[in-house]
């Protein structure tokens, strides 16, 4: 091997985005490229730019990384990151590029994150969880014919002479690629899935009663393993979880409903009502009463 030779670096590396907002598509083209031919050197591209080798294989550095992306892999190369041809291709390769943006909040890192979106979503009439997009830096296709055909119909859809039309053709077909894509059961390890899994049955059975041994005994996981992973996802234990949860419940019913504090504290998992009051002010810095009583003052007359 010659001493100036680059290595490629293995990069398992997760990029991490926080939805909403939800990404928007803005353009793509299938490119063909003869050997020899190099990537064009870009540092200004203010989206993200998805690379999907379909033959060949492409030789791209990015924040002085090296990559091989052979046929049948994607690439994800993040916004204003100066990439760049590592080196010329060595064969006939042709690849799918996507470019899609977001003001949204993202990182990336050796493993997935779970972000909070910064837009406020209202629960007084309505109420959505808010969601991480998931997706390997540099992955092998499982699923790459099903994937190729889905570019295929985005692409076509920008070919669509009416523009008001192909805008949502565009943004539908471009979701339905990027729910595939995030689905190739690689951008989230094991403890990912089982924190994700603790999460959702805390959500489902918030209004019961919810211990370590409990969560311990339904996934036959020890309580030191799930307290690991939640902290690593979720940046709490598994118990702080529930608790957040079902204050932000009660704090919904509060809004939607006359039920008494003592209902919603039963309702929401709070067998004790004084601390469910406590917990309540030491997290929104106001009683559930006066909380209740100061939102309905300030909405009063609206529709």
């Amino acid at each position: 091997m010659l001493e100036d030779e680059k290595i490629e670096v293995i990069c398992m590396e997760i990029v991490s985005i926080a939805v909403p907002p939800f990404p928007i598509f803005i353009e793509g083209n299938i490119t063909k490229y003869e050997k020899g031919t190099s990537h064009p050197n870009r540092s200004d591209l203010e989206y993200f730019d998805i690379i999907f080798v379909k033959k060949g294989k492409l030789y791209l550095t990015e924040k002085g990384k090296d990559f091989t992306v052979n046929k049948n892999e994607m690439l994800v190369l993040l916004p204003l990151k100066h990439h760049f041809s590592t080196r010329p291709t060595d064969e006939e390769t042709e690849f799918y590029w996507l470019h899609f943006y977001t003001n949204s909040y993202y990182t990336e890192g050796d493993e997935p994150r779970k972000l909070k979106s910064d837009i406020p979503i209202p629960s007084l009439h309505f109420h959505n969880h808010s969601y991480t997009l998931q997706l390997q830096k540099k992955c092998k296709l499982v699923d790459y014919e099903e994937i190729y055909k889905k570019i295929d119909q985005l692409l076509l859809a920008t070919t669509n002479e009416n523009k008001e039309l192909s805008f949502w053709e565009i943004q539908i077909s471009f979701f339905s690629l990027i729910n595939l894509l995030e689905s190739q059961g690689m951008a989230k390890d094991s403890g990912y899935i089982i924190s994700e899994k603790v999460a959702q049955f805390i959500r489902d059975h918030y209004h019961k009663p919810i211990t370590n041994t409990m969560l311990a005994e339904q996934f036959n996981i020890h309580e030191n393993t799930i307290a690991k992973y939640m902290k690593r996802f979720y940046k709490v234990t598994a118990l702080d979880y529930l608790n957040t949860y079902r204050l932000e419940q009660a704090r919904i019913l509060l809004l939607k409903t006359n039920y008494s504090i003592q209902s919603i504290a039963e309702q929401c998992g709070f067998s004790f009502g004084p601390y469910f009051s406590s917990a309540f002010k030491k997290t929104y810095g106001i009683s559930p009463l006066n909380y209740r009583k100061l939102h309905m003052r300030n909405v009063k007359g609206k529709g």
